[in-house]
């Protein structure tokens, strides 16, 4: 009786902020504010962050996965501080440094899910030598700032973090499909912000890229989910 008690208490509040999040995020999407209104599209993008780690925070026990979760997101909401709430130039250092933060607490889950040392070792491994290749390869081939280096550093560290998730997709099935949707934020963020004409890409698709707010359709579903996933992750058993 007391599980099934639970269950219902955890369902109800995964329902009640999916329909807070989602509630403000298509707001955002289809909604208008006024002009003379104190809340402004960029506080409402920073409302449906703080949600998310919120959400999470709620399912915190003492369980590694949880926590890591939780700090993760908390890192992000940090993070959007200056990168969305208060967006200025000289604040976006700030808020790549912070989110290479999320990026070690992502390492830490994934050494967590690695069996054996042996995984452990090739997981950081791969991740040094592509620090190594971002600073000092990359920068050979392409004009890159260190704003640019530090994003391509996130975003390559990223892709390790989902290759080890989607080896343990059975377990992790919501935690893959959220950081699958962060990635792909982050790689629509990297091309509007230079990528396109870092790459030389024009025509439609660089058209279409422009037009639409793609990273923010695809952030904060990403963020629910990855909350969500602590929600129903289970405790390793020993």
């Amino acid at each position: 009786m007391k599980t099934n008690k639970l269950s219902i208490i955890k369902i109800v509040t995964c329902v009640v902020f999916a329909i807070l999040v989602f509630g403000v995020f298509f707001y955002r999407i289809f909604g208008t504010l006024p002009a003379d209104f104190a809340l402004k599209i960029q506080h409402l993008d920073f409302i449906c962050v703080g949600l998310c780690f919120l959400f999470a925070l709620l399912f915190v026990r003492l369980d590694l996965k949880k926590i890591l979760i939780a700090l993760m997101l908390a890192l992000c909401v940090a993070a959007d501080y200056f990168l969305i709430y208060d967006p200025k130039e000289e604040y976006r250092l700030i808020g790549l440094c912070i989110l290479s933060g999320a990026q070690a607490v992502l390492l830490v889950y994934t050494l967590a899910l690695n069996k054996g040392n042996g995984r452990r070792v090739i997981n950081i491994a791969s991740r040094v030598a592509i620090c190594l290749v971002a600073y000092f390869v990359l920068p050979e081939y392409f004009t890159l700032d260190l704003l640019q280096i530090i994003y391509m550093m996130n975003l390559l560290n990223f892709f390790v973090s989902l290759i080890v998730v989607l080896i343990n997709i059975k377990k992790e099935g919501l935690l893959f499909l959220g950081l699958l949707l962060l990635i792909l934020c982050d790689v629509v963020v990297g091309l509007k912000n230079g990528g396109l004409d870092l790459f030389g890409i024009t025509g439609p698709f660089a058209d279409f890229l422009n037009s639409y707010e793609l990273e923010f359709y695809l952030f904060i579903p990403g963020l629910f989910l990855t909350a969500l996933s602590s929600a129903f992750s289970k405790k390793k058993q020993s």
